[in-house]
């Protein structure tokens, strides 16, 4: 879950690049204000190899809606962006939830970055799982989860269970819960079928609607025309 170098995340003091932030810097969070980063961490990853879907994803301006994000987005796959919220994609959710990146890459302005060769990922950490603002829409701070933590080494595990505190389950975060509910790649893109297959049969709906107005127009004409007297029709016709 970590942002490419340049990404605009939101402070007290105005935007700063993720890659300029450091243990102690402030970042805004829609549900605790402004909080403290406690970790950071910048790793270079190779991607000559392996699937497309192990790529990064760039979500293009405006992509989400409402204008948002306010210029290209870069993130790691499995990065959470929060949708049904703050007008990110509030024509597919109802409510506020997050979605890993790579599960909304059938979205147009969504897509695999393919042909990327390598990136250097940044995350933070601040003491929850925050929703905070990166290039102007709503994402999320690192949750350090099983995942994650299974990732580090053994010394930089140690150094995050003295900064946060053990995980109080095997499947829990030391700094979690999560700040919203947290889909699957697959319960996303199953819920963005329904809603496109039940955008269709709308559409399909209004023009059928359209149609049977236009036919009934058209007879109600055709019954107004045969009841005018022949002597009024070729008057009006003479007009």
């Amino acid at each position: 879950m970590c942002y490419a170098p340049g990404t605009l995340i939101e402070t007290p003091h105005g935007s700063r690049a993720v890659e300029t932030l450091h243990p102690g810097d402030l970042v805004l969070t829609a549900d605790h204000g402004a909080q403290p980063i406690l970790w950071t961490r910048s790793r270079y990853q190779s991607l000559d190899e392996g699937e497309d879907e192990g790529k990064p994803v760039l979500i293009q301006a405006r992509a989400l809606g409402s204008g948002l994000p306010e210029q290209d987005l870069v993130v790691s796959p499995q990065h959470r962006i929060l949708v049904g919220g703050g007008g990110q994609l509030t024509d597919y959710f109802k409510t506020e939830v997050f979605a890993p990146a790579k599960s909304l890459t059938k979205l147009p302005g969504i897509r695999h970055m393919k042909g990327k060769r390598g990136v250097n990922w940044v995350h933070f950490a601040c003491a929850r799982h925050e929703v905070v603002l990166a290039n102007g829409c709503q994402s999320e701070s690192l949750l350090l989860g099983p995942m994650v933590m299974d990732g580090l080494g053994f010394l930089e595990r140690q150094n995050l269970i003295d900064i946060f505190g053990a995980a109080k389950t095997p499947c829990a975060a030391p700094n979690g819960p999560p700040a919203r509910e947290c889909l699957t790649v697959g319960t996303v893109r199953r819920q963005l079928k329904g809603q496109a297959k039940m955008a269709y049969h709308r559409r399909a709906r209004n023009i059928q609607k359209w149609d049977e107005d236009a036919a009934m127009e058209r007879h109600e004409a055709e019954m107004l025309h045969a009841a005018e007297p022949v002597g009024e029709a070729r008057k009006r016709r003479m007009m």
